[in-house]
């Protein structure tokens, strides 16, 4: 198994926050081409306004992990807690009210991935998200979690 810790992690900024990435597949793709088949990610939210950056041909799973935020998705506000995992389009105008820290996890179109949260026995193959920490199962090994994020590719 392979923990990749936030503190290992060199952050980038972006217009409201720092952002992490933990993940990007395959190895070789970068955030600036957006030539990347999945995506795992946490960001900084410090500003009480921001709105999310256009990743056409993606599906987006978005959870926070610190205070509640409002997303407001093509005009439709919701209340995201550290228990509600989001699912959108890339494409989709989403705007957010507070500050937080959140996860992001960026799926392209095409790509087989299955995302949930999960408290218990996890056995891999899958990445898990959990205590702002990425862990990479590999298949037969487990670990038990509370509270995580699961990404099966």
């Amino acid at each position: 198994m392979i923990c990749i810790k936030k503190e290992e992690l060199t952050p980038t900024t972006w217009s409201g926050g720092k952002t992490w990435t933990y993940f990007m597949m395959p190895q070789t793709a970068t955030l600036a081409a957006r030539d990347f088949d999945i995506r795992i990610s946490s960001a900084s939210v410090e500003i009480e306004h921001s709105i999310f950056s256009d990743y056409r041909g993606y599906t987006r799973y978005f959870s926070v992990l610190t205070n509640p935020i409002t997303l407001s998705i093509n005009g439709v506000s919701q209340r995201v807690d550290c228990a509600t995992l989001v699912k959108f389009d890339g494409a989709d105008q989403v705007t957010s009210y507070g500050k937080t820290v959140d996860v992001n996890i960026f799926v392209k179109h095409g790509i087989k991935a299955k995302i949930y949260r999960h408290s218990g026995l996890v056995v891999g193959p899958c990445a898990v998200f959990a205590d702002e920490n990425l862990f990479l199962l590999q298949r037969g090994e487990s670990k038990t979690f509370n509270d995580a994020i699961c990404i099966e590719m």
